[in-house]
């Protein structure tokens, strides 16, 4: 019986410990400053860590969120704050996602007060059933750092397959586990990480700020949406005509509604941490591309303009607005806006965000 007893404090003892340096190494933000800068977490904790730390300039700030396609400079929308009488900065991530726009909003706004408006683009105010995200085990290493304990359920909860329910509530438990690659890295190449963490944090704000983006266009794209087939810019490569097809030329699915079952839940997450504040959410639906893709099939769900209409608080920038921007040489790919395209469109978006809030 005394065996059994030191058996059971020995274990017991252990937990304690590995609780409590569990909690200290992951869960107090200590190790978060220390993740490959490169990687997708580590991105996201630079642009919140950066955001976080930016001087307020008053109660008329505009944050911008979403993906790599939201072209917003906030140094060109920034230009016009005495024509607009707002000022802007943007935290969009590339290969984020409404589930992580909802919780990087949360860390950097943890009192919904500080802006005036937060900017979400958005491919289309319609939703086309193109791409479930619901099960998107990505969005797990972009969160993982922001997540704590009262999380656990709520995050797990939010996959509908349940391998990804129990990848995602492990890493909100054991943030150590999750890291576990990261760590391994970190100890084999600690100088090499320390050094680029260094000019990551003296550099990476500026640069996000100041830098001009490529000043490669797609001219000479052009599509027979009869007969469905391509003409690629002169000079592609094959990698590049690969990606335009993907993009282009993609098969229409069958609208099935899961698409605005996700971005119902995750839009209305975010309107419901602004709800009572003075913060508007405004939707902004972004340039298509250096074409458009006709509408083949009626969708079955408009989530942003369900909101819209039911809330005060939520609203839509008119859809129209940039379609002046859809043209091959304001974008240096199918997706993705080039340096004169996402100059033009911020300060068209400064415009109509100030002409939509007033001052």
């Amino acid at each position: 019986m005394p065996a059994i007893r030191g058996f059971l404090l020995r274990l017991l003892c252990a937990a304690a410990a590995f609780v409590v340096v569990e909690g200290v190494v992951f869960r107090t933000g200590l190790y978060s400053g220390l993740l490959e800068p490169d990687s997708s977490a580590g991105i996201l904790k630079s642009v919140l860590d950066d955001e976080k730390g930016r001087a307020a300039t008053g109660s008329h700030e505009v944050l911008a969120v979403g993906d790599s396609r939201m072209g917003l400079r906030a140094r060109a929308a920034n230009e016009l704050a005495s024509e607009t009488g707002y000022r802007f900065a943007t935290i969009a991530v590339p290969g984020s996602t409404p589930r992580v726009w909802y919780y990087v909003l949360r860390d950097v706004d943890p009192t919904a007060r500080r802006y005036a408006a937060i900017l979400i683009g958005v491919d289309e105010y319609d939703d086309e059933d193109y791409a479930d995200l619901s099960n998107r085990e990505m969005d797990i290493r972009y969160v993982t750092p922001l997540l704590g304990w009262a999380d656990v359920f709520p995050f797990a909860g939010s996959y509908p397959e349940w391998r990804t329910r129990w990848e995602a509530a492990r890493a909100a438990i054991f943030k150590g586990y999750a890291y576990r690659a990261d760590v391994q890295d970190f100890l084999a190449h600690h100088k090499f990480r320390m050094k680029k963490i260094a000019v990551m944090r003296r550099e990476a704000a500026a640069h996000r700020y100041n830098d001009a983006w490529s000043s490669n266009d797609v001219t000479g794209l052009s599509v027979d949406w009869k007969a469905w087939t391509i003409h690629f810019p002169e000079g592609s490569t094959e990698s590049q005509k690969r990606v335009f097809t993907e993009v282009l030329m993609r098969e229409t699915v069958e609208q099935t509604g899961l698409r605005g079952k996700y971005r119902r839940e995750w839009y209305g997450r975010i309107v419901e941490h602004y709800r009572g504040s003075r913060t508007k959410i405004v939707f902004l639906r972004l340039p298509r591309g250096p074409l458009v893709r006709p509408v083949l099939v009626a969708r079955k769900t408009a989530v942003a303009r369900e909101l819209a209409a039911s809330n005060p608080q939520v609203r839509l920038i008119p859809e129209h607005v940039f379609d002046s921007l859809e043209q091959p040489r304001f974008f240096g790919d199918p997706m993705h806006l080039n340096h004169a395209g996402s100059q033009e469109f911020s300060r068209m978006a400064a415009r109509e965000t100030g002409s939509l809030l007033g001052r």
